[in-house]
């Protein structure tokens, strides 16, 4: 009896394989999601959750804050620590920016914040697991007392520059002081 490989060949089932992937892509195979899938945490519950206390047995919680806000607005204030994931190419950048997390908390501006809720569902459509939305984005975020960092970078600031030599001025040892925080 003949294998398929034998009649067809390794090499002709390898790119019968890679052009059925896009099919099965436009047939309908990926996930779809709507509000009723979405959990809500407003932000004391949000902080709690990223910061859980767990077992010595139990697995480690890798969180991290997503914002799907465009890169402009994100620095102009964003949550410290938080992860600018642009919902226009979320798609592309998620996978690579939010691996190795596994929670995932994504916020708007405000109150039932359409980008937000977009920003949920595309984690989940993409296959992501433990995806909440910070009920009333930033300004309850602000409201309930906590603060916001601005610049490009997670932590607030913005990438040092480097000089004419191409170095940094932490590396000729002088002291990067970061932006400081939105209130």
């Amino acid at each position: 009896m003949t294998t398929p490989l034998r009649v067809f060949g390794t090499r002709s089932v390898i790119l019968a394989a890679i052009a059925a992937a896009p099919l099965a892509a436009l047939l309908g195979c990926d996930i779809k999601t709507s509000d009723r899938d979405l959990v809500f945490l407003d932000p004391p519950s949000a902080v709690e959750k990223m910061h859980p206390r767990t077992g010595m047995f139990e697995k480690a919680v890798v969180s991290c804050w997503v914002d799907p806000r465009s890169a402009e607005d994100y620095a102009k204030g964003h949550i410290s620590g938080a992860i600018s994931a642009p919902l226009v190419d979320m798609t592309e950048t998620a996978a690579a920016r939010l691996a190795g997390h596994n929670l995932f908390v994504v916020y708007g501006d405000a109150f039932q914040d359409a980008l937000a809720k977009a920003g949920a569902k595309r984690l989940l459509e993409l296959g992501f697991k433990n995806v909440y939305v910070l009920e009333g984005g930033i300004r309850a975020w602000q409201k309930d007392g906590y603060t916001l960092v601005t610049g490009t970078e997670p932590g607030g600031g913005t990438p040092p520059k480097k000089d004419a030599a191409g170095i940094k001025p932490a590396e000729r040892g002088g002291v990067e002081v970061p932006e400081q925080g939105v209130r």
